[in-house]
């Protein structure tokens, strides 16, 4: 059974078995991406990115409230100075307009 060969399947951690109700739709989609995963393991893994997501939103908001919002040409200075510094550890040159 479709179930039973999930519950089978060690994951790190502990766990709990719990109820979800998705679309029917979005049951499917995640099905048929999830493969040998499994769909719990699939939805696991995605609610542990929003939840990283979140957590990153959060630090921000309390940086900026802080320190005042982010500025944007800043963030691209920095950003092209990290690319250009790991092109260079690796003998390349780093784009101008990669991101």
């Amino acid at each position: 059974m479709y179930y039973t060969s999930l519950m089978d399947t060690p994951r790190p951690g502990r766990t709990r078995v719990t109820s979800v109700s998705l679309r029917a739709e979005t049951l499917e989609a995640i099905r048929a991406r999830a493969g040998r995963q499994g769909v719990s393991s699939y939805i696991e893994e995605a609610v542990q990115r929003q939840l990283q997501r979140e957590a990153i939103d959060e630090y921000i908001a309390t940086a900026e409230a802080e320190h005042g919002p982010v500025n944007p040409a800043e963030v691209s200075e920095k950003a092209e100075r990290i690319r250009a510094h790991h092109a260079a550890h690796r003998g390349e040159s780093a784009p101008a307009d990669a991101a």
